[in-house]
């Protein structure tokens, strides 16, 4: 069953079509090395389903190559996530008032040193005037044709760490980087993995499938990301999830949880949707939950 958001449909999908709903981007084809990427990216998420059937039927914790399988591909989900995308414009903000609130109790010092400088230059350019003449004859003109023949094959390539790796679905397209995957999957692989497991098909999981969760008193305007959540929290069917923690004083363990705990991880998850959540046709997973609407919070 595909239910929207905003609760107004719901339809049923086969679910092949829902899995290529669930985190789907493209690799950016304007790239030298997208082959390359395209064929790693692909590789890394074959393994890690291969890595999620072996946890879902028992073999935890995971072996170190599924771990870090599954650390890749959960990380790639959160770059292109509608948190981290929230979070991370959240983070240019308060990084951009600092930097304003900076410049204005410098802008004082500034504009002294800045006429202190005028005023040398000037005196530096009377002295040198009688010798400009002869140096600006030997100077190329950045507008003579010896300049557009050194530009003749068009415009400069921007340069392939610039460009976007993969392309969001959308009109228009969004490019996304993932300059930042393997500092992240590292991140991951080494905090507490946990599979929290339910007696009955109760989870759901949405378009946004790899969601944060910390607990709501602990937020700070400067926390953001990855480092400041207690918690990644991935559904993995309808009866098992995956939890990575920051703290977990049980170790990596198999938990047996109900149907409180399934209510409470099916709202973090059905928040962090963007347009669509899956469940089980036989299922509810989302009785007695009240969703904020989006961008409420």
């Amino acid at each position: 069953m595909a239910e929207r958001r905003d609760r107004t449909r719901r339809r049923l999908v086969a679910v092949d079509a829902a899995v290529g709903e669930l985190g789907g981007y493209e690799v950016a084809a304007g790239r030298a090395d997208a082959g390359a990427l395209g064929r790693l990216l692909a590789e890394a998420e074959a393994r890690a389903a291969e890595a999620l059937q072996r946890i879902t039927e028992g073999a935890f914790p995971p072996r170190e190559p599924d771990r870090a399988s599954l650390a890749l591909v959960l990380a790639v989900q959160l770059l292109l996530g509608r948190y981290h995308r929230a979070e991370a414009g959240r983070a240019a903000t308060l990084v951009g008032q600092l930097i304003v609130s900076t410049i204005e109790e410098a802008e004082e010092e500034e504009e002294q040193e800045e006429a202190e400088e005028e005023q040398e230059e000037a005196e530096g350019e009377q002295e040198s005037e009688e010798g400009e003449g002869s140096e600006e004859a030997e100077a190329v003109d950045p507008g003579s044709e010896s300049a557009e023949v050194m530009d003749a094959e068009g415009p400069v390539a921007e340069p392939a760490a610039a460009q976007p790796h993969v392309m969001l679905p959308g009109r228009p397209p969004r490019g996304r980087s993932l300059a930042s995957l393997p500092a992240l999957a590292r991140q991951l692989a080494s905090r507490t993995w946990q599979v929290v497991r339910f007696p009955s098909l109760v989870l759901l999981t949405s378009d946004t499938p790899v969601v944060l969760w910390a607990p709501s008193a602990s937020a700070k305007l400067y926390q953001v990301g990855l480092g400041s959540a207690h918690e990644v929290r991935v559904p993995l069917d309808a009866r098992h999830a995956l939890i990575i923690a920051r703290h977990a004083p049980a170790g990596e363990i198999v938990r047996d949880l109900g149907e409180r705990q399934a209510r409470a991880l099916n709202r973090t998850v059905a928040e962090a949707a963007v347009e669509w959540m899956y469940y089980h046709p036989e299922s509810d997973p989302l009785e007695a939950v009240e969703l904020p609407s989006p961008g409420s919070d």
